[in-house]
């Protein structure tokens, strides 16, 4: 009787090791599987991000090009205002100079068109020097900003202010260069669109660089197709190279704001 106590003893001990050893296992192999679920995890997770970093890496040298491409455009026109159509304005006041003497008594009409053709020649130097990157690369984007609102005020049409608590913006001056192209496609909208009267033009610096422009137009649907035209996307896409953000601000009769945020990382305090 007692040997058989003691065997059965041992099976219960036996099989007791047994579903001991075999929650062991399972913990361990449980404990692999989900080290193994965590790994791979892991490697998919740094690899979509390193899938999603050469994208973005392709998208921005594939805007990068295109601004470029952009840029090349706007320094040729500048060039072919300045170098033909500026040299055909000036021959043809010369001529009306020339012609005014042989007549003797100059009609008002005459005198008219010499200073309308004066007025078009100084404006078509300040136009084609805006889009000579070379020449932008000499001033600030402060001063640049003053000098198309002076240009434009000039006009009549729109009455343009600029604000400014800092006296030069902290960006190098491909930055710069890139940031003004906003403001111009900005005025271009405005002048084109919005019907606008009156445009403030303000420039800070606070943790970052803020630059905000707001006009009293007729203002628009943020949400609706003239969201994707392409003066807006360019705006957008050279916000975004300089590491910023853009939005817009609008309804329809209530004018637009555009805000355009840089934060401290992507300025150069050194520039």
């Amino acid at each position: 009787m007692a040997h058989g106590t003691l065997a059965y003893l041992l099976q219960q001990n036996f099989i007791l090791l047994l579903i001991i050893g075999g929650a062991v296992i399972f913990t361990i192999l449980v404990f692999f599987i989900i080290l193994f679920i965590v790994f791979y995890q892991r490697r998919r997770h740094r690899y979509q991000a390193e899938q999603q970093e050469l994208r973005n890496s392709f998208q921005r040298e594939l805007l990068k090009t295109q601004l470029e491409t952009q840029e090349h455009t706007l320094r040729k026109i500048g060039d072919e205002l300045h170098d033909n159509i500026g040299q055909l304005l000036s021959s043809t006041k010369m001529f009306l100079a020339l012609a005014g003497r042989e007549l003797g008594q100059v009609p008002d009409s005459i005198h008219t068109a010499e200073t309308t053709l004066a007025k078009a020649i100084l404006e078509l130097r300040a136009l084609s020097k805006l889009h000579n990157q070379e020449w932008l690369h000499q001033f600030d984007l402060i001063d640049n900003i003053r000098s198309e609102a002076t240009r434009i005020n000039a006009g009549g049409l729109l009455d343009i202010r600029v604000e400014s608590n800092i006296d030069s913006v902290p960006l190098n001056n491909q930055s710069q260069v890139m940031l003004f192209r906003v403001v111009q496609e900005a005025l271009h909208n405005c002048i084109k669109h919005a019907g606008a009267t009156a445009l403030s033009i303000s420039v800070a610096a606070a943790g970052g660089l803020r630059l905000v422009i707001a006009d009293n137009g007729r203002g628009f649907d943020p949400g609706g197709p003239a969201r994707s035209g392409v003066g807006l996307l360019n705006m957008k896409h050279r916000v975004q190279l300089l590491g910023g953000d853009i939005c817009w601000h609008s309804r329809p009769g209530a004018g637009t704001r555009v805000e355009i945020n840089l934060p401290d990382t992507v300025v150069d305090v050194s520039a």
